[in-house]
């Protein structure tokens, strides 16, 4: 994909990341998700996989390298609004690691943006349009 190409279904996808970020806001303001890794630092793990998988899904549909930098600031800035909205929510907590595994996630996903996952939308849509005959 080329850096100034736009994605022919943009909203789509634009519409489907801010879904799942409303998920994932809402899991996190949930008192007892179901959604738990029972280990040690299991926590920082989900909270890094999460922030990577949102970084990467927004470096898709930002393919540019100015857009992916405002893309990795809005998920960081994402992931301190969790985390001031857990320090006022009693049966949850505000913990500043979180937001480091969130910033690792964030770094990770930019690392793999290097590669073809960068490309993974265009070439669904390629295929997808190819199926429809466009």
């Amino acid at each position: 994909m080329q850096p100034s190409r736009r994605l022919h279904w943009h909203r789509l996808w634009v519409g489907l990341g801010g879904a799942i970020m409303a998920w994932v806001l809402w899991m996190a303001l949930t008192p007892e998700p179901d959604l738990t890794l029972a280990f040690p630092y299991g926590d920082k793990l989900l909270h890094a996989t999460t922030f990577c998988c949102l970084m990467g899904w927004w470096g898709n549909v930002y393919p540019d390298r100015r857009a992916r930098g405002r893309a990795a600031l809005a998920c960081l800035a994402f992931g301190v609004l969790i985390e001031c909205a857990q320090w006022f929510d009693p049966p949850r907590d505000a913990d500043v690691l979180d937001v480091l595994a969130d910033g690792i996630g964030v770094l990770l996903a930019l690392l793999l943006l290097r590669t073809p996952l960068a490309r993974v939308l265009c070439s669904l849509e390629r295929v997808l349009l190819h199926r429809r005959g466009h």
